[in-house]
């Protein structure tokens, strides 16, 4: 169902294109004026003048039609007609003009010398040979070139033109050739177009895949750098940022004390709901895009802070550690217990003088010491009193 669907839809898509095609080669219908012009002017007779005007009208008629339609078709009106529409139009002027030509040609044979005979002959096949490229349209073509061609082998065969019958056997032998023939073109042309839509819609398909491979590359590096549980920093980021990151530079590492307690007492879903809300306490405590806070890994997390003097530094650690601190009194219903932290702090200062190793040491060393001294602390490498003065003492 869904593969009738597919070429229903490039069936109709392939009729667009043939229909822009042919109505923008409608401007060669002012050639139908000229080739009128023509015949009248070797015709022109009193008693045919009628007739001729007559004939002109029917074929300048569709012509107009055609160039109007053309008009009508870039502008988009009428609204709401589609390909399947065009093509009746399409049909039926091209029908309506083939018979004028046709059936007026006719008639001039019949009132005609040799002469004329000749000028007639010459200008249909001028007006059948101006319109083939009309073939990106095969139906149409054929209601204009068959008409005309079928009654002037009637025509002549049944008159007394000299070499009438030569010349009908020419009219039906040219115009088994240009069916052939313009089978043959519209096929070529109609495979074009189709895999020209094909192309297309390859072409679409393949900027699609991009966009949608783009955005899977994206989620996959985010997923790489991102911790799932809290959606803050992983390791791998903060060694990332470490790295990139010059000049003054202090490291902040933090384990929530005594957390596998707290996982027992109440379960890893409140577990969870504790290390998402202490990884929030982290982020709003940095500054965006010049800190960041990861999850190293199950109740430890770490700190970047950047550009800063190492007593700052101690104050962001110690308002890391209030707001952890004071959870419960913002989150009642999800902290069950107080919950603190302590931290360790290794600083760095803008000479560069320690490596990452230097740093992860040394605030792993600082940490250590925060948890002996009481935890809810923060502990500050090789600082004189080892723990930050006024830490609050230890609630858990």
């Amino acid at each position: 169902m869904a593969r009738a669907i597919h070429r229903f839809q490039s069936g109709t898509d392939v009729l667009a294109l043939q229909m822009d095609a042919l109505y923008k080669a409608a401007p060669a219908s002012v050639l139908t004026i000229f080739g009128g012009l023509i015949a009248i002017s070797a015709y022109w007779s009193p008693q045919a003048k009628t007739g001729l005007l007559i004939w002109f009208f029917c074929i300048c008629a569709p012509a107009a039609a055609y160039a109007i339609g053309a008009i009508a078709r870039r502008s988009g009106r009428p609204k709401g007609w589609g390909p399947v529409a065009w093509s009746h139009v399409s049909k039926a002027i091209f029908l309506i003009s083939g018979l004028a030509w046709g059936i007026g040609g006719a008639w001039m044979l019949s009132i005609g010398d040799h002469s004329q005979t000749l000028v007639i002959c010459c200008v249909v096949m001028g007006a059948i040979t101006c319109t083939f490229p009309n073939v990106v349209y095969e139906p149409a073509h054929f209601l204009f070139q068959v008409p005309i061609l079928a009654i002037f082998t009637i025509t002549l065969a049944a008159s007394d033109v000299e070499f009438g019958g030569l010349l009908a056997i020419a009219a039906a032998l040219l115009c088994i050739a240009l069916v052939v023939m313009a089978r043959a073109v519209g096929s070529q042309l109609t495979l074009a177009l189709h895999l020209s839509l094909e192309n297309k819609q390859l072409a679409e398909d393949l900027a699609e895949r991009g966009i949608a491979l783009e955005r899977a590359n994206r989620q996959l590096s985010v997923e790489a750098l991102t911790d799932p549980l809290t959606g803050m920093a992983n390791r791998r980021q903060l060694m990332n940022f470490m790295r990139t990151n010059a000049g003054r530079t202090a490291l902040l590492i933090a384990d929530i004390d005594h957390f596998k307690s707290y996982n027992d007492s109440f379960g890893h879903v409140d577990g969870d709901i504790c290390l998402v809300l202490v990884a929030g306490a982290l982020q709003n405590a940095i500054r965006p895009g010049k800190d960041l806070a990861a999850r190293l890994g199950g109740e430890e997390f770490a700190v970047i802070l950047s550009d800063l003097s190492q007593d700052e530094a101690i104050a962001v650690a110690d308002r890391i550690r209030s707001n952890v601190q004071t959870l419960i009194d913002g989150h009642p219903r999800q902290i069950r217990r107080p919950v603190t932290i302590s931290i360790g702090l290794a600083y760095r200062s803008s000479e560069r003088d320690k490596t990452h190793a230097d740093l992860m040491e040394e605030a792993d060393t600082a940490l250590y010491q925060a948890k002996n001294s009481g935890r809810n602390r923060v502990s500050a490498h090789a600082s004189p009193s080892g723990d930050l003065p006024g830490a609050a003492p230890a609630r858990a």
